[in-house]
């Protein structure tokens, strides 16, 4: 099941909004004769993959391993309970049970209807982790939010003037591979006013990526660079007289939440759109907002070994929680270490 799930990895950032999903078929001793996984969205399924050039000599007594149920419906490909049935399979081992409800718990239905032993929660644990951003979008019909910060050992985001990189390039080259594993990214009005940044991905694999901007009483300048890279430009902004000017580019208005948009109201207009996985690189100001509204799933703190010094000793702009008892705490995370820069992530829902 672990080298199912190191398959299913494969297919982050090109399978969304489907699961990502791997299968591996082990014979009578235990040796793996297949792999396979889903790879892109539309595609065959993992199973597929796994299944279709085994025969059914071969494929006789032999266990299926896979990460997610079997699907048991049509959609843009064959239900795969079917081919696992007419192949022969004997025995389907499956990590953790799809939560589309028009999955969950027919496929292990049907193949144990078939006479098919089937046995289910291998690695469950570890297989919720990694179908959390699936399954918020599927349960709740809004993105998986991830916030990534950047930010010196004393909490600055930024630096006056040279080089606005507070990361190195090898942490760069992680940020854009967050980048491509995401179906949006997001900033705020703020950060394209002082950074003026492209928004797409330059390192690594590349396709075009959704941005999204918070821009709340309509500030968005004609001449910004994301309007120049690759990928459609979404504005949200409550400024009813703000139109766009770009071919490119949608604008969207949405109601006012305190100051600013009100994100669920974003969210939910996301999650229409088909968007699974959102990455918001936000500065200050947005990032705080976020945690305080509790909407961010992930947090990604990349801290940096600056120290910029000032008389601002924050993490995020603006006073933030005035005592420990309102403040965020961050339970469980684990940590990574790029070049000099150190990585923190938690899920924090």
């Amino acid at each position: 099941m672990k080298i199912a799930l190191n398959l299913a990895k494969k297919g982050l950032g090109y399978v969304s909004p489907n699961p990502c999903v791997g299968a591996v078929v082990v014979d009578r001793q235990g040796d793996i004769i297949s792999k396979g996984y889903h790879r892109f969205y539309g595609g065959p399924h993992a199973e597929v993959y796994a299944l279709k050039h085994l025969d059914k000599k071969q494929a006789k007594d032999a266990t299926l391993y896979v990460t997610l149920e079997p699907c048991n419906h049509f959609g843009k490909t064959p239900p795969c309970t079917e081919l696992i049935i007419e192949k022969g399979i004997k025995n389907v081992v499956v990590g953790i049970l799809d939560p589309n409800p028009i999955v969950n718990g027919t496929g292990i239905k049907r193949l144990k209807e078939s006479g098919i032993n089937v046995t289910t929660g291998v690695l469950e644990d570890l297989l919720s982790k990694f179908y959390k951003p699936f399954n918020k979008y599927i349960t709740k019909k809004i993105p998986f939010v991830t916030l990534k910060v950047a930010q010196s050992l004393d909490g600055k985001n930024a630096v006056k003037y040279g080089n606005k990189y507070l990361v190195s390039e090898k942490t760069l080259k992680f940020v854009h591979r967050l980048r491509f594993e995401s179906d949006a990214i997001m900033v705020g009005i703020n950060t394209i006013l002082s950074d003026n940044p492209k928004l797409n991905i330059r390192y690594g694999h590349k396709k075009p990526l959704l941005k999204v901007v918070l821009d709340t009483n309509g500030r968005m300048p004609e001449n910004a660079e994301i309007y120049n890279t690759e990928g459609k430009v979404l504005i949200y902004t409550t400024n009813k007289k703000f139109k766009k000017k770009h071919d490119n580019e949608e604008v969207c208005y949405v109601d006012k939440a305190g100051m600013y948009c009100d994100i669920l109201q974003v969210l939910n207009d996301l999650g229409k759109r088909g968007i699974q996985n959102l990455l918001i690189e936000g500065g200050g100001t947005l990032s705080f907002e976020l945690i305080k509204s509790k909407v961010v799933d992930r947090l990604v703190l990349i801290i940096t070994p600056y120290v910029i010094g000032g008389n601002k000793f924050l993490s995020f702009d603006g006073e933030g929680f005035l005592s420990l008892k309102e403040a965020f705490k961050v339970e469980d995370y684990w940590l990574k270490k790029i070049d000099k820069d150190l990585i923190l992530v938690s899920d924090l829902i």
